[in-house]
């Protein structure tokens, strides 16, 4: 199964009926030829200003690596703020004192009510920062969770301002002027679209993946569908194939407090001859092991490629020929395995 990832830009569709900032009238006598799309993200995050003496400075944000594409609607006091998509933030000052924070999940869709809820009672303090994550553990109910100043901002480094949506929330108040940053700007790591020529000489061949043990609670092993990041017999990765890589490295930065090694095994259909199917798989390898090592996936002993081809098919009884009905058939096998071993969490 892949995962996904929503970090997207223009994306005006999933947002229909979330309080769009048109004031719901469009004049079609009037329509011109071309149309200029609402803007879903603003500027990246930069840095957290020191909160204004007398206010609270508050950042509700969601991780731009999410398996979830619906937004989360955020109301302040049970009125509207923002809708979040995957990588989106919402920062904004209010009145120290008690507030009533509502969140709900697609809640287009369930007709607002969420904003009928209780919600959470958050503390504010004058001079504070608060950071508030959306927290994705349960789709039906996604509370806000509040992080440390440090681990918040290295996370809202990769994401950028939602503004697809105005905050219709008294409570939700202009930031006094401030020139004093919280801390340091932090930045977001590689970028996600890496151009650096991709060679075998930077990993160690792997020995046969064939007849390996592999120790329960020492090692795991991922598997990537070859077609949600490849386009057909090509090594070039899709932008659906960062995304998923993306989401991918996160879970295995969370999934291991210490890594070995990582062996990466790419495998092919049976369509075509043997030698490119074995010089394609190890070259997808190659490019996955490279996207992971540039994302922050370490291992203390490197990492292992190995390009297996047609050798290991998942499903045997599809035929050789080049066809639509036998590239369908194939899509099982077009695959590249990630094993790693290591200390879990």
């Amino acid at each position: 199964m892949i995962l996904q990832t929503i970090f997207a830009t223009g994306l005006v569709g999933t947002c229909a009926g979330l309080h769009a900032q048109t004031n719901g009238v469009v004049d079609t006598s009037q329509r011109s030829t071309s149309v200029t799309p609402i803007s879903t993200f603003g500027n990246r995050f930069q840095t957290a200003l020191a909160a204004p003496a007398q206010q609270t400075r508050i950042f509700i944000y969601r991780q731009a690596i999410t398996e979830y594409t619906k937004p989360v609607n955020i109301y302040l006091e049970n009125r509207f703020h923002t809708a979040l998509l995957g990588g989106g933030y919402s920062e904004f000052c209010a009145a120290p004192g008690s507030i009533a924070i509502q969140t709900g999940y697609d809640d287009a869709r369930k007709m607002h009510r969420s904003k009928e809820s209780p919600g959470q009672l958050w503390k504010l303090q004058p001079g504070q920062t608060l950071f508030l994550r959306v927290n994705e553990a349960d789709p039906v109910d996604m509370k806000l969770i509040e992080v440390k100043p440090e681990p918040a901002q290295k996370e809202l480094a990769r994401t950028a301002l939602q503004t697809h949506v105005l905050s219709r929330a008294p409570a939700a108040q202009s930031c006094a002027p401030i020139q004093t940053a919280l801390s340091a700007p932090l930045t977001a790591g590689p970028d996600a679209e890496l151009t650096t020529p991709v060679s075998s000489t930077n990993f160690a061949p792997a020995p046969p993946i064939q007849g390996t043990a592999l120790k329960t609670g020492h090692s795991r092993a991922y598997a990537l569908q070859s077609d949600a990041l490849f386009e057909f017999g090509k090594t070039e990765l899709k932008t659906a194939g960062y995304n998923a890589i993306e989401i991918m490295a996160q879970k295995l930065i969370n999934d291991f407090q210490q890594v070995e090694r990582i062996r990466v095994v790419g495998h092919s259909d049976s369509i075509g001859k043997p030698t490119h199917n074995r010089a394609l798989s190890l070259a997808r390898a190659e490019v996955v092991a490279r996207q992971l090592r540039e994302r922050g996936v370490k291992a203390l002993k490197g990492f292992q490629i190995e390009g297996q081809g047609a050798d290991s098919l998942l499903k045997t009884n599809c035929l050789s020929m080049l066809t639509p009905a036998n590239k369908l058939c194939h899509e099982p096998n077009r695959r590249v395995e990630i094993i790693v071993y290591g200390a879990r969490n």
